[in-house]
């Protein structure tokens, strides 16, 4: 009787320990996971930006041409440019609203949802 159930603890320690080796390799599984859909979000923001950062340098000059039907080519330029200034002054007092809360939803969920299916 004795023996019997010390085979059973031992039995159970055994399967205890092999659950709990499964259990951090799917935790490894799912952290890797995570981090591959992370920096795959990064790199397409970074090669979006790349991407667009030509389109947006052309469309500056487009609106300094039109600018300049109507004004001298110098103050066309800085028109512009308080244009770009007064965008990013506009970017920097709602950062919080429009990167850091998308951000941190984005991670968030990442990380914090069960459901979350990568496919």
């Amino acid at each position: 009787m004795k023996g019997k159930l010390l085979d059973e603890i031992k039995e159970l320690f055994s399967q205890s320990i092999n659950w709990a080796k499964l259990e951090v390799e799917y935790l490894k599984l799912t952290l890797a996971e995570k981090v591959i859909i992370l920096l795959g979000a990064l790199i397409m923001g970074a090669v979006i930006m790349l991407l667009l950062l030509p389109v947006i340098i052309m469309f500056l000059f487009a609106l300094v041409g039109v600018f300049k039907l109507f004004m001298p080519t110098p103050l066309a330029y800085l028109s512009v440019g308080g244009i770009v200034l007064l965008i990013l002054a506009i970017v920097l007092i709602f950062r919080k609203q429009l990167i850091i809360n998308p951000v941190a939803k984005f991670i968030s969920k990442l990380f914090l949802d069960k459901n979350h299916q990568s496919h």
